[in-house]
């Protein structure tokens, strides 16, 4: 084995594991999991950014008779920071539905989350992630065409 053909590899491992580390970041969905922006409003607790799919997956049958809302969701527990004490920002959840809610009668029913866990999402930090992750990828690529060209 070449030492570029050693260096190929490992980078391509690194570069795997690091997309494995950070997917939460950089992946645009989430299965298992449901990435929210909160609300400030009297309409539902949050906003729905990545994950409607997983959530009409999670639903009772019971409640799948409605037609409910995937785009705003209500939870039982709101997450609060000292930086943001609203909880508008990014965050990832995980729970499970137990129920659905409106704003009133003429509005669509949205579902109610029980939160299990719930995590930040950084916009500068996946920002900087997925710059990383570019810059590594464009290496890479180099790496990969240098050697054809060889």
């Amino acid at each position: 084995m070449t030492k570029q053909q050693k260096t190929l590899i490992i980078s391509g491992l690194i570069l795997v594991s690091q997309i494995f580390i950070f997917r939460d970041y950089i992946l645009p969905f989430n299965w298992g999991q449901i990435k929210v922006s909160g609300l400030a409003c009297t309409c539902p607790d949050e906003t729905v950014v990545n994950g409607h799919l997983y959530l009409k997956s999670i639903t009772p049958d019971s409640l799948k008779k409605y037609d409910l809302d995937y785009s705003e969701i209500y939870v039982t527990e709101r997450p609060v920071t000292n930086f943001d004490p609203m909880g508008v920002d990014l965050y990832i959840i995980k729970g499970t539905v137990i129920g659905k809610e409106r704003v009133s009668k003429f509005d669509r029913w949205n579902p109610k989350v029980k939160i299990e866990y719930w995590k930040e999402v950084s916009f500068v930090t996946a920002l900087c992630i997925k710059i990383l992750l570019l810059i590594e990828l464009l290496i890479f690529g180099l790496l990969i065409m240098k050697r054809k060209t060889v």
